[in-house]
């Protein structure tokens, strides 16, 4: 049994190892992009912000959108409902902005996420001179030149979508720590290559493009935005440029019951809408814990009979753990040079991203349970079962 453990404790430090790598390269990607002069390409561009309820600092994330500078650019917020406790805000916002900005009620779902809805209506209210279209989160914070920046990307024609990601900025508490260590594998899985996907936080597509790659027919009957833009544009071979300097600080407190709500939903949507992501992922993950698992009871036997063994045991265990952290070290260190208007939380909470690294196979690991036996999600008080990427039944709204 010694020598099973270690066999596999083997394979899995040299997994380990190997996904330690995408650390520095992404450290690395980060400084050379940051280096980089942008085009100077400012369109006249229209940001498309879906709102539901009252996120925590909504106020401050929308005059976030409208304190943009770029040249030319309007805002248009989109509500389910006009009774949605954020219209009045989003009104009262869009009256007083120096930038255009209106909302549009886009009216309930049928056969497609309510996100899915607000945006495409938020489309068919762009403005008729409108070249880029930019679509954005309630819940994110960007930084003033982020539209600037996120649409200069666009400046060569044939690049189907410039697209960033966020990034949760922890308050200090546990549970905000663990869904920030959650978030950021998939901040260093992008980089400047062909498997890049579009984040439907903060994304960036010329108009014209939009429609040649057929975006309206992909969205018609799906609840994700990112996952069927990217395939439009993957199925017209339109690249996809990965744009970090636009990575969106967020705060978002949560709950366990939240957590573990929004972390299944987002694998449950891989596993719908992109399943050649998720059986791989849920053989690593599983892998990972099974060995942990393995080790642990092992430890806990051999204290019967060789107490220096069981903590030789434990300490491959904790070296392994330790490569999973050091990852998230080079992350930080990458995210201190993004998000230079946050480095006063980011040192304050160092440990969150980093140590609690250790703890997101595991949590990933239920999340790939629970939505192994099911496809019905809920989001924001609406439930969909997600038949196929194509076909969305919603069930319930509240």
């Amino acid at each position: 049994m010694l020598t099973l453990f270690f066999v596999l404790a083997g394979l899995l430090a040299i997994q380990s190892l190997i996904a330690l790598q995408d650390g520095p390269r992404f450290l690395a990607f980060v400084r050379r992009r940051l280096a980089q002069s942008l085009p100077d390409y400012t369109p006249k561009t229209t940001v498309i912000c879906p709102c539901k309820g009252m996120d925590p600092d909504l106020e401050a994330n929308l005059r976030a959108l409208l304190g943009q500078d770029h040249p030319d650019y309007e805002v248009v917020f989109v509500l389910a409902a006009g009774d949605d406790p954020a219209a009045a805000l989003c009104e009262r916002l869009a009256q007083a902005s120096r930038s255009p900005a209106r909302v549009v009620i886009a009216g309930r779902p049928v056969g497609r996420g309510e996100k899915v809805n607000n945006l495409l209506a938020g489309v068919a209210a762009a403005g008729p001179d409108t070249e880029v279209l930019v679509f954005a989160d309630s819940d994110g914070r960007p930084a003033p030149d982020w539209l600037r920046t996120l649409v200069a990307h666009l400046a060569d024609p044939e690049v189907g979508a410039a697209s960033t990601f966020r990034w949760y900025v922890p308050d200090g508490d546990f549970l905000s720590g663990l869904q920030s260590a959650w978030n950021a594998p998939a901040v260093t899985y992008m980089g400047e290559w062909k498997r890049n996907f579009c984040w439907g936080g903060g994304m960036a597509v010329r108009r014209r493009t939009f429609y040649e790659v057929d975006a309206p027919r992909y969205w018609a009957g799906c609840v994700s935005d990112d996952y069927m833009l990217t395939r439009a544009l993957r199925d017209a071979g339109r690249p996809i440029v990965f744009v970090p300097q636009c990575l969106v600080a967020t705060h978002h407190p949560t709950t366990w019951a939240k957590l573990f709500e929004w972390t299944t939903r987002q694998i449950l949507i891989t596993r719908v809408y992109e399943p050649r992501l998720w059986w791989p992922a849920t053989g690593v993950h599983a892998f990972y814990c099974g060995v942990h698992l393995f080790g642990l009871v092992l430890a806990a036997a051999l204290l019967f009979v060789s107490w220096k063994t069981s903590l030789v045991v434990l300490f491959t265990l904790g070296a392994i753990s330790a490569l999973t952290i050091a990852k998230g070290i080079y992350r930080l260190a990458a995210v201190w040079l993004l998000l230079p208007r946050h480095r006063e939380e980011l040192r304050r909470t160092w440990w969150s991203p980093t140590l609690q690294a250790a703890l997101v196979p595991w949590l990933l690991a239920a999340n790939f349970v629970a939505s192994a036996f099911t496809r019905r999600l809920t989001w924001r008080g609406v439930t969909y079962e997600l038949r196929s990427p194509w076909e969305t039944v919603v069930h319930e709204a509240k």
